[in-house]
Protein backbone atom coordinates (compact mmCIF):
# COMPACT_ATOMS: atom_id res chain seq x y z
CA UNK A 1 0.00 0.00 0.00
CA UNK A 2 2.83 2.13 0.50
CA UNK A 3 4.31 1.94 -2.49
CA UNK A 4 0.73 3.00 -4.31
CA UNK A 5 0.22 6.03 -1.98
CA UNK A 6 3.57 7.42 -3.05
CA UNK A 7 3.33 6.90 -6.36
CA UNK A 8 0.61 8.51 -6.33
CA UNK A 9 1.69 11.21 -4.95
CA UNK A 10 4.61 11.39 -6.75
CA UNK A 11 2.53 11.17 -10.34
CA UNK A 12 0.62 14.21 -8.81
CA UNK A 13 3.67 16.71 -8.78
CA UNK A 14 4.57 15.79 -11.92
CA UNK A 15 1.50 18.22 -13.31
CA UNK A 16 3.39 20.87 -14.92
CA UNK A 17 2.48 24.39 -13.78
CA UNK A 18 3.64 25.92 -16.77
CA UNK A 19 -0.22 24.86 -18.26
CA UNK A 20 -1.31 27.48 -16.33
CA UNK A 21 -1.14 31.17 -18.59
CA UNK A 22 -0.86 32.76 -15.10
CA UNK A 23 2.56 32.88 -13.23
CA UNK A 24 2.27 34.42 -10.37
CA UNK A 25 4.12 33.05 -7.49
CA UNK A 26 2.19 32.89 -3.82
CA UNK A 27 2.72 32.00 -0.15
CA UNK A 28 0.06 30.94 1.60
CA UNK A 29 -1.03 29.48 5.15
CA UNK A 30 -4.97 28.65 6.06
CA UNK A 31 -6.06 27.62 9.36
CA UNK A 32 -9.89 25.86 10.15
CA UNK A 33 -10.85 24.49 13.36
CA UNK A 34 -14.52 23.31 13.65
CA UNK A 35 -16.01 22.05 16.13
CA UNK A 36 -19.75 20.80 17.41
CA UNK A 37 -21.31 18.64 20.32
CA UNK A 38 -24.89 17.56 20.92
CA UNK A 39 -26.21 16.43 24.27
CA UNK A 40 -23.38 18.52 26.38
CA UNK A 41 -21.92 22.07 25.56
CA UNK A 42 -18.30 21.74 24.64
CA UNK A 43 -16.86 22.47 27.38
CA UNK A 44 -18.94 19.98 29.68
CA UNK A 45 -18.65 17.32 26.48
CA UNK A 46 -14.90 17.37 26.75
CA UNK A 47 -14.91 17.35 30.82
CA UNK A 48 -17.29 15.88 33.17
CA UNK A 49 -20.57 15.95 31.29
CA UNK A 50 -22.21 17.75 33.91
CA UNK A 51 -24.29 20.26 32.62
CA UNK A 52 -27.70 19.83 31.55
CA UNK A 53 -29.05 16.81 29.56
CA UNK A 54 -30.04 17.66 26.19
CA UNK A 55 -31.29 15.22 22.64
CA UNK A 56 -28.34 14.36 20.67
CA UNK A 57 -26.63 11.76 19.45
CA UNK A 58 -23.44 13.02 17.41
CA UNK A 59 -20.01 15.44 17.61
CA UNK A 60 -17.53 16.15 15.43
CA UNK A 61 -14.22 18.21 15.36
CA UNK A 62 -12.46 19.05 12.00
CA UNK A 63 -9.21 20.87 12.54
CA UNK A 64 -6.58 21.52 9.93
CA UNK A 65 -3.80 24.35 9.16
CA UNK A 66 -1.87 24.43 6.06
CA UNK A 67 1.53 26.13 4.36
CA UNK A 68 2.40 26.47 1.24
CA UNK A 69 3.24 27.64 -2.20
CA UNK A 70 1.61 28.26 -5.41
CA UNK A 71 2.46 28.78 -8.96
CA UNK A 72 -0.15 29.63 -11.87
CA UNK A 73 -2.74 26.94 -10.75
CA UNK A 74 -0.49 24.35 -9.25
CA UNK A 75 0.20 24.27 -5.22
CA UNK A 76 1.71 23.14 -2.68
CA UNK A 77 2.26 22.66 0.41
CA UNK A 78 2.52 20.87 4.36
CA UNK A 79 -0.50 19.58 6.46
CA UNK A 80 -1.46 19.01 9.81
CA UNK A 81 -4.69 17.57 10.69
CA UNK A 82 -6.83 16.87 14.14
CA UNK A 83 -9.66 14.69 13.62
CA UNK A 84 -12.95 13.13 15.48
CA UNK A 85 -16.08 12.19 15.12
CA UNK A 86 -18.21 10.55 17.60
CA UNK A 87 -22.12 9.07 17.01
CA UNK A 88 -23.67 7.60 19.74
CA UNK A 89 -27.20 6.58 21.15
CA UNK A 90 -29.38 9.16 23.30
CA UNK A 91 -29.83 6.27 25.41
CA UNK A 92 -26.02 6.42 26.14
CA UNK A 93 -25.60 9.84 26.50
CA UNK A 94 -28.52 9.81 29.13
CA UNK A 95 -26.64 6.75 30.84
CA UNK A 96 -22.94 9.00 31.39
CA UNK A 97 -24.92 11.45 32.10
CA UNK A 98 -26.59 9.96 34.97
CA UNK A 99 -23.70 7.55 35.92
CA UNK A 100 -21.24 10.76 35.81
CA UNK A 101 -23.32 12.77 38.36
CA UNK A 102 -24.55 10.40 40.41
CA UNK A 103 -27.80 10.47 39.60
CA UNK A 104 -30.62 7.67 40.32
CA UNK A 105 -30.70 4.96 37.50
CA UNK A 106 -33.98 3.84 35.94
CA UNK A 107 -34.92 0.20 36.66
CA UNK A 108 -34.35 -0.83 32.65
CA UNK A 109 -31.72 -1.71 30.14
CA UNK A 110 -29.97 0.68 29.09
CA UNK A 111 -28.87 1.28 24.88
CA UNK A 112 -25.13 1.58 25.15
CA UNK A 113 -23.92 2.29 21.56
CA UNK A 114 -20.97 4.63 20.25
CA UNK A 115 -19.00 4.98 17.45
CA UNK A 116 -16.38 6.75 17.30
CA UNK A 117 -13.30 7.73 14.95
CA UNK A 118 -9.76 10.22 15.81
CA UNK A 119 -6.31 10.68 13.92
CA UNK A 120 -3.79 13.02 14.02
CA UNK A 121 -1.94 13.06 10.64
CA UNK A 122 1.25 15.23 9.63
CA UNK A 123 2.04 15.24 5.63
CA UNK A 124 2.01 17.00 2.01
CA UNK A 125 -0.47 17.91 -0.06
CA UNK A 126 -0.43 18.84 -3.76
CA UNK A 127 -3.15 20.66 -5.74
CA UNK A 128 -4.30 21.81 -9.39
CA UNK A 129 -6.89 24.50 -10.74
CA UNK A 130 -8.14 22.94 -13.91
CA UNK A 131 -9.89 25.71 -16.09
CA UNK A 132 -12.74 25.65 -18.49
CA UNK A 133 -15.76 27.24 -20.69
CA UNK A 134 -15.32 31.22 -21.37
CA UNK A 135 -12.97 33.23 -19.43
CA UNK A 136 -11.99 30.29 -17.09
CA UNK A 137 -15.84 30.69 -15.74
CA UNK A 138 -15.65 27.20 -14.28
CA UNK A 139 -13.08 25.76 -12.27
CA UNK A 140 -12.54 22.11 -10.80
CA UNK A 141 -9.77 21.43 -8.38
CA UNK A 142 -8.57 17.77 -7.20
CA UNK A 143 -6.53 18.05 -4.15
CA UNK A 144 -4.43 15.32 -2.85
CA UNK A 145 -2.73 14.58 0.83
CA UNK A 146 -0.38 12.14 1.72
CA UNK A 147 0.18 11.65 5.41
CA UNK A 148 1.81 9.73 8.12
CA UNK A 149 0.11 8.91 11.29
CA UNK A 150 0.98 7.18 14.98
CA UNK A 151 -2.09 8.32 16.96
CA UNK A 152 -5.47 7.25 16.33
CA UNK A 153 -8.89 6.03 17.93
CA UNK A 154 -11.67 3.78 15.51
CA UNK A 155 -14.09 2.22 18.21
CA UNK A 156 -17.49 0.67 17.93
CA UNK A 157 -19.72 -0.63 21.43
CA UNK A 158 -22.62 -1.68 20.52
CA UNK A 159 -25.31 -3.27 23.48
CA UNK A 160 -27.26 -2.70 26.21
CA UNK A 161 -26.64 -2.24 30.22
CA UNK A 162 -28.96 -2.88 33.03
CA UNK A 163 -29.37 0.14 35.72
CA UNK A 164 -26.26 0.32 37.81
CA UNK A 165 -25.81 -3.29 37.87
CA UNK A 166 -23.21 -5.52 35.81
CA UNK A 167 -26.01 -7.26 33.63
CA UNK A 168 -26.36 -6.86 29.91
CA UNK A 169 -24.56 -7.57 26.78
CA UNK A 170 -22.10 -5.33 24.66
CA UNK A 171 -20.16 -5.83 21.73
CA UNK A 172 -16.84 -4.44 21.11
CA UNK A 173 -14.99 -3.67 17.69
CA UNK A 174 -11.76 -1.32 19.18
CA UNK A 175 -8.27 -0.72 17.38
CA UNK A 176 -6.35 1.88 18.99
CA UNK A 177 -2.41 3.27 19.28
CA UNK A 178 -3.62 3.78 22.90
CA UNK A 179 -5.94 1.76 24.90
CA UNK A 180 -8.31 4.60 26.70
CA UNK A 181 -11.26 2.46 27.31
CA UNK A 182 -9.68 -0.46 28.94
CA UNK A 183 -6.27 0.95 29.61
CA UNK A 184 -4.84 -2.59 29.59
CA UNK A 185 -3.63 -3.54 25.80
CA UNK A 186 -1.96 -0.07 24.95
CA UNK A 187 1.35 -1.27 22.49
CA UNK A 188 4.44 -0.83 23.08
CA UNK A 189 5.36 0.87 20.50
CA UNK A 190 3.18 3.46 18.58
CA UNK A 191 1.58 2.04 15.48
CA UNK A 192 2.96 3.61 12.38
CA UNK A 193 0.10 4.49 9.79
CA UNK A 194 0.86 5.76 6.28
CA UNK A 195 -2.69 7.08 4.42
CA UNK A 196 -3.80 9.74 2.00
CA UNK A 197 -7.16 11.43 1.24
CA UNK A 198 -8.42 13.09 -1.98
CA UNK A 199 -10.99 16.75 -2.13
CA UNK A 200 -12.31 17.92 -4.99
CA UNK A 201 -13.48 21.33 -4.86
CA UNK A 202 -15.53 23.31 -7.63
CA UNK A 203 -16.81 26.64 -8.61
CA UNK A 204 -18.88 28.09 -11.78
CA UNK A 205 -19.19 32.22 -12.29
CA UNK A 206 -22.39 31.63 -14.12
CA UNK A 207 -22.62 35.27 -14.51
CA UNK A 208 -21.29 38.24 -12.59
CA UNK A 209 -23.48 38.30 -9.86
CA UNK A 210 -24.08 34.82 -9.67
CA UNK A 211 -21.25 32.29 -8.46
CA UNK A 212 -21.95 28.57 -7.40
CA UNK A 213 -19.71 25.76 -6.22
CA UNK A 214 -19.46 22.61 -4.41
CA UNK A 215 -16.35 20.76 -2.31
CA UNK A 216 -16.32 16.93 -1.22
CA UNK A 217 -13.49 16.56 1.35
CA UNK A 218 -12.20 13.43 2.54
CA UNK A 219 -14.00 11.78 -1.01
CA UNK A 220 -11.64 8.97 -0.62
CA UNK A 221 -9.65 8.45 2.53
CA UNK A 222 -7.60 5.55 4.00
CA UNK A 223 -4.34 5.02 6.51
CA UNK A 224 -3.06 1.73 7.03
CA UNK A 225 -2.12 1.28 10.61
CA UNK A 226 0.45 -1.50 11.07
CA UNK A 227 1.40 -3.20 14.79
CA UNK A 228 -1.82 -1.54 16.01
CA UNK A 229 -3.52 -2.54 19.27
CA UNK A 230 -6.66 -4.21 19.11
CA UNK A 231 -9.20 -5.38 21.02
CA UNK A 232 -12.48 -7.52 20.11
CA UNK A 233 -15.45 -9.54 20.87
CA UNK A 234 -18.47 -9.43 23.36
CA UNK A 235 -18.94 -9.65 27.06
CA UNK A 236 -22.71 -11.26 28.32
CA UNK A 237 -24.27 -11.28 31.53
CA UNK A 238 -26.00 -14.25 32.21
CA UNK A 239 -28.85 -12.78 34.87
CA UNK A 240 -29.40 -15.81 36.95
CA UNK A 241 -28.24 -18.82 37.39
CA UNK A 242 -28.00 -21.72 40.32
CA UNK A 243 -24.50 -22.89 42.00
CA UNK A 244 -24.11 -26.72 43.44
CA UNK A 245 -25.59 -25.45 47.00
CA UNK A 246 -28.98 -23.67 44.82
CA UNK A 247 -28.04 -20.62 45.50
CA UNK A 248 -28.52 -17.62 42.71
CA UNK A 249 -25.52 -15.90 41.52
CA UNK A 250 -24.81 -13.85 38.50
CA UNK A 251 -21.52 -14.83 36.11
CA UNK A 252 -20.51 -12.53 33.30
CA UNK A 253 -19.05 -14.32 30.18
CA UNK A 254 -16.49 -12.58 28.70
CA UNK A 255 -14.80 -13.31 25.09
CA UNK A 256 -11.92 -10.99 24.08
CA UNK A 257 -8.96 -11.33 21.55
CA UNK A 258 -6.58 -8.05 22.35
CA UNK A 259 -3.50 -6.82 21.12
CA UNK A 260 -1.77 -7.94 24.92
CA UNK A 261 1.61 -10.36 25.00
CA UNK A 262 2.35 -8.45 21.46
CA UNK A 263 -0.61 -9.62 19.47
CA UNK A 264 -0.91 -6.47 17.90
CA UNK A 265 -2.84 -6.14 14.42
CA UNK A 266 -2.62 -3.96 10.78
CA UNK A 267 -6.06 -1.90 11.03
CA UNK A 268 -7.72 0.10 7.70
CA UNK A 269 -8.85 3.52 8.42
CA UNK A 270 -11.56 5.64 7.39
CA UNK A 271 -13.29 8.93 7.54
CA UNK A 272 -16.74 9.53 6.19
CA UNK A 273 -16.62 12.13 3.33
CA UNK A 274 -18.19 15.92 3.80
CA UNK A 275 -20.05 17.76 1.47
CA UNK A 276 -20.59 21.18 1.00
CA UNK A 277 -22.61 23.40 -1.50
CA UNK A 278 -23.15 27.10 -1.84
CA UNK A 279 -24.59 30.12 -4.20
CA UNK A 280 -23.07 33.41 -4.29
CA UNK A 281 -24.89 36.26 -5.15
CA UNK A 282 -23.51 40.07 -5.98
CA UNK A 283 -26.54 42.76 -5.48
CA UNK A 284 -24.43 44.96 -5.97
CA UNK A 285 -21.31 47.39 -5.95
CA UNK A 286 -21.79 47.55 -2.05
CA UNK A 287 -23.63 44.49 -0.89
CA UNK A 288 -23.68 40.69 -1.32
CA UNK A 289 -25.37 37.35 -0.12
CA UNK A 290 -24.44 33.69 0.20
CA UNK A 291 -26.33 30.71 0.87
CA UNK A 292 -23.92 27.71 2.39
CA UNK A 293 -25.62 24.07 2.87
CA UNK A 294 -22.91 21.38 4.48
CA UNK A 295 -23.32 17.40 5.30
CA UNK A 296 -21.16 16.35 8.00
CA UNK A 297 -22.12 12.27 8.06
CA UNK A 298 -25.65 12.72 9.71
CA UNK A 299 -25.65 16.16 10.38
CA UNK A 300 -26.93 18.65 7.91
CA UNK A 301 -26.41 22.48 8.23
CA UNK A 302 -27.36 25.60 6.10
CA UNK A 303 -25.77 29.15 6.49
CA UNK A 304 -27.21 32.40 4.94
CA UNK A 305 -24.24 35.83 5.41
CA UNK A 306 -24.52 38.71 3.95
CA UNK A 307 -21.61 41.09 3.30
CA UNK A 308 -20.87 44.57 3.20
CA UNK A 309 -17.87 45.60 0.45
CA UNK A 310 -15.67 48.43 0.76
CA UNK A 311 -11.95 50.30 -0.21
CA UNK A 312 -10.27 47.96 -2.32
CA UNK A 313 -11.59 44.71 -2.58
CA UNK A 314 -12.50 44.35 1.35
CA UNK A 315 -15.64 42.88 2.69
CA UNK A 316 -17.22 42.37 6.58
CA UNK A 317 -19.90 39.84 6.52
CA UNK A 318 -22.23 38.36 9.25
CA UNK A 319 -24.67 35.10 9.10
CA UNK A 320 -26.05 32.54 10.71
CA UNK A 321 -26.34 28.73 10.84
CA UNK A 322 -29.29 26.51 11.43
CA UNK A 323 -29.06 23.25 13.42
CA UNK A 324 -25.92 24.61 15.04
CA UNK A 325 -28.09 28.04 16.00
CA UNK A 326 -24.49 30.01 15.34
CA UNK A 327 -23.80 33.46 14.26
CA UNK A 328 -20.95 34.47 12.10
CA UNK A 329 -18.73 37.55 12.08
CA UNK A 330 -15.86 38.54 9.78
CA UNK A 331 -13.49 40.45 7.79
CA UNK A 332 -11.89 39.20 4.75
CA UNK A 333 -9.78 39.95 0.75
CA UNK A 334 -7.84 38.64 -1.24
CA UNK A 335 -5.26 38.34 0.97
CA UNK A 336 -6.02 37.84 4.63
CA UNK A 337 -9.21 37.04 6.30
CA UNK A 338 -10.51 36.11 9.83
CA UNK A 339 -13.91 34.55 10.76
CA UNK A 340 -15.29 33.57 13.77
CA UNK A 341 -18.31 31.29 13.82
CA UNK A 342 -20.48 29.93 17.86
CA UNK A 343 -23.57 30.28 19.15
CA UNK A 344 -22.71 31.56 22.76
CA UNK A 345 -19.73 33.80 23.72
CA UNK A 346 -19.69 32.66 26.92
CA UNK A 347 -17.72 29.08 26.25
CA UNK A 348 -19.33 26.51 28.68
CA UNK A 349 -22.49 27.23 27.25
CA UNK A 350 -21.47 26.76 23.64
CA UNK A 351 -22.27 24.01 21.52
CA UNK A 352 -20.38 25.04 18.43
CA UNK A 353 -17.45 27.29 17.40
CA UNK A 354 -15.44 27.67 14.50
CA UNK A 355 -12.54 30.01 14.09
CA UNK A 356 -11.20 29.72 10.56
CA UNK A 357 -8.20 32.90 9.05
CA UNK A 358 -5.79 32.86 5.77
CA UNK A 359 -3.23 34.53 4.76
CA UNK A 360 -2.55 34.97 1.14
CA UNK A 361 0.96 36.77 0.07
CA UNK A 362 1.66 36.95 -3.72
CA UNK A 363 4.61 38.13 -5.87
Amino acid sequence: MKKKILLLGFSTAFISPLASADNQFQIFTHFDAEIYTEAQPVQAFVDDFDAPLKSGDSAFTYNIFEVGVGYGNFKVGLQSRYDYVLNFDPDTAKYTHTEKNDLEFEDRFYTYYLDAKQATSNGVFVSYDFKFLDKNALTITPKLSVFASSHYQDATVNGEIFSDEVEGAVTVDYNFSKDILFKEFTPSQKPEGLGYSLDIFADWQVNDELKVGFSVKDLLYKTQYEDSGSVKGQTTEIPFSEDDNGDIITQPTVSLKTSAFGNTVSHDFEMEMRLQAFADYRINDRFSTQLTLKRYDKDTFSQLKGRIHFWDHWRVQAGYETKSEAFLVGIENEYFGLNLQTDSLDLDKAYYANVNWYMNIKF
